[in-house]
This record gives structure tokens, sequence and C-alpha cells, in this order.
């Protein structure tokens, strides 16, 4: 069984004390990869008065992957300023091992339990041109496998064998094609698949002989396909249909006669299938559950599967047997939140526990003796941080509140999540809009620290966000984009009902399609909102599809509309940020990757210099070696206190 984690994309990191009483004093230094316009001194105000539940934070550990052959596990941890680090932990509350040749930048760990090496992945400076490395687990230096520049995806390991499979560009830049190679021996890499589009390989069969591969049609809809790897042929998996469908997280059975996935083939939400291989049936397996399942994971020997469900934004967790008979609730934990991973040869599940303050920490539990270890991370009840069980805000709520149009002859329901801020009466809000759009807002753990400064945090699943079904997500398809936006207007309303939140005092905030939302909402509500704060967003819809990278194009079109098309082109043109630059009035940061090859960097150049150009107070910080979002630590570091300071600024007056 693979096992993949994923470093996130912002590095979150804090200094010994004693630095941080000089930098109350001196300011926040600027990085050299970073130009920042009208950003002003960055002091470190927004990050001291919390500097002791950062420093605590230090110590929280999450699980990344099983080590082969029963060698403990690989957690992620906070190396020396705090920025995420791999670590070797060789059992229960042993001393964490730096595993220092692994680079800051890696986007992806694949380890497989008959192995003595990982598969990693990184590019150079967010520029998302991908390259795979073998990584002997003696802590020796990574060693290539494929060559650069490219885009190269891993896919799955060969079962019983030497080789990987794995998806890349390097023909032509744009077309995903499926190459084998025994990362031990590079040269060997040879190409079984020739593409045309995005295509992923999701599994390889028990008996070595096929590959399960993924085609991207567009963000919310895949094709499955079987590629005979001795004939190369290549056959559909799932019922004939012309219905367009998503499916997720595909496994094999250990004989090889069935898959298990999600898909929302015929329903609203992603269910559970099981695919018998040989008779072409599909069964839907615990068809009960209103919400998407969101993952899967099967036993190693077939007899159980630990299933995900995105409830409500909320992720809980199922175990059954293969029929969908025997299902129960998996809940190890009494508060918190909590992801479980699977042993892949044993009946373990590694579980990353985060508590009510926000503190991680690694367990292991062994279901046969039905004990509960701790791995990595401080005993409970230490180094807890300050989140509502120690005095801190009011718990995280969901709300549902009314927008604009009707279903059923009722208003529509938009939820959000409200994280209250610490204080009494009526409180500023920061309204926080996620990406995608096909994404969601999900229940966060632990208070933060626009909270801790009397700061209401709202992130609202507008109309387009997944999570709610397949009619929900296309609500904001192409020509039904700016209802999206009025959706947000809708929770201006909601806010200025609210007896503890002010409705004069609101900022929006958001990244990728988010700085989309963002600039929008400031188009259309620049009177409403005190500032607004755009990270790597969309200005102008042509501009951003004739730029965006060859690979992404196509499915960006599905979602937003093909420029190309004349009455689409002026339609995107007319609800493009940049066409009302001169409706932003309010004060305005903007924060960008010069080398982001989803939203180029010239998407945020255009933006600053025309509302500039228009007199307004805008702030522009641009990182010289990032892409979709700042991940070197001290880019990151100082963006996000420069993002915090002037969310203050904004909302509170200093």
């Amino acid at each position: 069984m693979n096992r993949f984690w994923k470093l996130g994309a912002l590095a979150v990191f804090t200094l010994p004390l004693h630095l941080i009483a000089v930098l109350a004093v001196t300011g926040v230094p600027k990085p050299p990869a970073i130009t920042a316009d009208n950003v002003g001194r960055v002091g470190w105000g927004p990050v001291y008065e919390s500097a002791g539940d950062l420093w605590e934070a230090r110590t929280s550990h999450g699980f990344a992957a099983f080590m082969p052959s029963g060698g403990g596990l690989l957690v992620w941890g906070r190396h020396r300023v705090l920025e995420p680090r791999l670590y070797h932990v060789s059992g229960p509350a042993a001393e964490p091992s730096l595993l220092r040749p692994i680079p800051r930048n890696v986007s992806g760990l694949h380890l497989s339990s008959d192995r003595d090496y990982a598969v990693v992945s990184w590019d150079q400076d967010g520029d998302e041109q991908h390259r795979l490395y073998r990584w002997d687990l003696d802590g020796s230096e990574p060693v290539a496998i494929t060559p650069s520049p490219e885009r190269a995806s891993f896919g799955a390991f060969e079962p019983h064998g030497k080789r990987v499979a794995y998806t890349s560009t390097r023909r032509n830049g744009r077309d995903f094609d499926v190459y084998l190679v025994d990362p031990r021996d590079p040269d060997s890499d040879r190409l079984v698949f020739e593409a045309q589009g995005m295509w992923a390989v999701v599994g390889w069969s028990p008996s070595g002989h096929r590959l399960l591969l993924a085609e991207v049609v567009s963000n919310v809809t895949n094709r499955l396909h079987l590629l005979d790897l001795a004939s190369g042929g290549l056959l559909p998996v799932g019922p004939e249909s012309e219905e367009a469908a998503l499916h997720s997280s595909p496994h094999w059975s250990p004989d090889g006669g069935s898959l298990f996935y999600a898909s929302n083939r015929g329903t609203e939400f992603m269910k559970l299938r099981r695919y018998d291989l040989a008779n072409q049936e599909e069964t839907t397996l615990l068809a009960d559950i209103p919400w998407d399942v969101s993952s899967i994971q099967l036993s190693h020997d077939g007899s159980y599967l630990l299933v995900s469900v995105n409830d409500d934004g909320r992720t809980v967790y199922y175990t059954t047997d293969p029929e969908g008979r025997k299902r129960r609730a998996y809940s190890p934990f009494d508060a918190g939140s909590f992801t479980a991973s699977l042993h892949p040869d044993a009946h373990r599940i590694a579980i990353t526990h985060v508590d009510e303050g926000g503190i991680s920490r690694a367990y292991v539990h062994d279901l046969g003796a039905g004990t509960m270890t701790r791995w990595a991370g401080p005993e409970a009840g230490r180094a807890e941080g300050s989140g509502p069980a120690h005095g801190g805000a009011e718990t995280a709520r969901l709300v549902r509140y009314p927008t604009f149009d009707d279903v059923d002859g009722e208003p529509r329901r938009i939820s959000a999540f409200v994280y209250p801020g610490r204080g009494d009466g009526r409180r500023p809000v920061v309204v926080d809009i996620h990406g995608g759009p096909e994404a969601q807002a999900r229940l966060r753990t632990g208070e933060g620290a626009l909270q801790k400064a009397g700061i209401t945090v709202i992130t609202p699943n507008v109309r387009g966000s997944t999570g709610y079904g397949k009619t929900f997500a296309s609500l904001d398809d192409q020509y039904l984009r700016e209802d999206a936006v009025r959706d947000i207007g809708a929770l201006l309303d909601w806010i200025g009902e609210q007896p503890d939140m002010d409705p004069g005092r609101v900022a929006v905030t958001g990244g990728s399609y988010g700085g989309y939302m963002v600039l929008a909402s400031l188009v259309h509500y620049s009177p409403r909102l005190a500032c607004g704060i755009d990270i790597v967003g969309v200005s102008n819809f042509v501009t951003f599809l004739e730029n965006t990278a060859d690979y992404r194009r196509d499915l960006r079109r599905a979602e937003y509309g093909d420029e190309r098309i004349p009455e689409m082109r002026e339609f995107l043109e007319s609800i493009s940020p940049l066409t009302h630059a001169e409706r932003i009035t309010s004060p305005l940061m903007v924060i960008q990757g010069a080398n982001d090859p989803r939203v180029p960097v010239g998407e945020s150049r255009q933006l600053v210099d025309r509302v500039g150009a228009n007199g307004l107070d805008v702030a522009y910080m641009e990182g010289s070696n990032e892409g979709h979002g700042f991940r070197h630590p001290w880019n990151a570091f100082y963006a996000g206190v420069a993002k915090q300071q002037r969310l203050r600024e904004c909302l509170l007056g200093s």
C-alpha cells in the first residue's frame, strides 16, 4: 500500500524569545527575495503578543508515513524556527531525529513497506515543474530519477516488483504521459502510454499487469481506465454513461477482482462504490450517508475499509466490511480533530490528533490489542496552547445565512464557520474566502492570532464550493460567476444583524480564486469593507486563461468559460475586477509569487498598476523565488506578519 504525505504551501514559524524582543523594537527584516511597495515597516506586534503560545507550538508533531519493515514512523514537526520538517521516530515517545537531506520544498513523499527508499518530489521556487527523486532511508542525499524540467507526478509502486509508475509532461509540456522506471536504475525509464490532456496513475493491480488511470476532464469530473501493460490496451471502468462524474480514492481488492472508489455518478454526493471487474457491475455501499465520502483506505487483507466522510465541513470516520454491512463509527477522541491512516501490513491506524489548543500529536491505534500509543508530540495536558478549554475564545460554530435566491420557495442558505474573537460587544470581522472554487472551508481546531486579537473570522462556503452536492458546486459556473460574489453581499447583510459583530469593521481576504473573490467583493461592496487582502488572485479572467500553464487551461475553461468564444470573452471581461478597478476604494494589499504557473504574476501587477493609478492605498508584495503562495520560511513569516498587521490596522486601528 502506498503512503503519501503533502507539505503545506506556507510555512508558519517563530523565533527564540530573546530575538523576538529585539525585533519588537527594530521591526521584521524584509527578506531579500521580496519586493514590498507601500508596505511600510513590518513590526513584530501581531506575533509578539502571542509569542509564548507560538513557542509552545514547537512541540507539535503529526504522522507522515510508516517506515518500512517496522522501522517506526516518519512524522512532521517544527525544527528550530518552527518550519515544517521530517523526523524519524523509532518507537513510542522516542526522541525525534531530524532528517536533514530532505529539502524544505518537498511536495510529495511516497513509501512502500517492501522498499528501503522513498520517492520524493519537489520543484524550484514554486514553478511546479516537479522532479522525482529516490531518497534512501539511510540518510543519504536524494538521487534524481526523472529529467528536468518537467511536471512529473508519482503514481504507484509495482507490487512485488522494482518499478514505479508516474506521469510527466516531458514530451510537450502539456500532456501527461505514463512512464515506468526502476528508481535504482533511472536509465530504465520507459514510456508506456502517450496521453492527451491531464492523466494520473492512481493504482497498480496486485498481479502487476495493469495500471489504473484517471483521465481528468475538469476539476470536478474524471474518467477511470485500465491500461494493460502488455498490450497497451485501454478499457473504461464503471457503468457506461454519458454523465460527467468524479471518481476518487480508488483501491484494488487484494485478489485483484474488484475496485473500491468514491463516485458521484448518478448521485449528488460522492458515494462508496465497489466495482466487480469480471462482470462490470458497480454496487453502492453505505448509500444512506448523506454527505461526500472523502477518502477510502483498504486493509492489507481486504477485510475492512476505513472511510472518511465530509460531514457538513467536519471529517468523520467509519469502518466497514467490503460488503458495507457492518458500519461502525470510528472516533477515538472525545474532542479536537484527527486524521487517520491505515498501516500497509497490519491492523494498526496512525493518527494525527489536534487538540482544542491547536497542538498536534501522533498516535498509533492497535485495533487487535485495543491500545492507543502516543508516538510523538507532548504528553496530553502539556503544551496545550490557549484554546477554548483554557480560557480562550468561544467555540467555533457552523451557521447558515440566507442569500439572494430561493430553493423550493425558501431562501437558499450558505454555510459558514464562525470563529469568534475574544472580547465582548460587537467585534470586527475578517471574511476569509477559500480558493478553488472547487474546494471547501472545513472546520479548524484551535484559536488563531486574529481571534486572540479580538477579531472574529468567518469562512463561508459560497456557491461553487464542493461538499454540498454537484448542483451546488455548479451554481457559479461560467455566466453564473458573480452569483458567488452576491453570496458575500448577503453575508455582509447577515453580519449587520449579529449582536456580536460590527458591520462597520469588516475585511475580506482570500487566495487564488479566493483572491478573485476579494477583488470582486471590493468592486461591488467597497463602501462596506474596511480593507482587503488578495493573495495570488485572478484580476482578469481573459488574461488569466491566456497565460495560465498550458496543462491547466482547458480544465479552467470548463469552470470559467472559453475566452476564445467572442460572447464569452466579452462576458469574462465584463465581470473581471480589472475592468472595474475604479470601483475599488478600500485599502488593498496584494501578495504574489513571481513564478506562479497557475495565476501568473501579471494578474497582480496589472491590478496593482490600475488601482494605484486611481490613487488607491495599495500595498504590493512579490516574492521572486515563490509560486502559488509563499513557502520559503522567512518569506512566509514576513508576509504573514505584514498581513496580520494590515488587518489589525484597518480593523482595530493599531
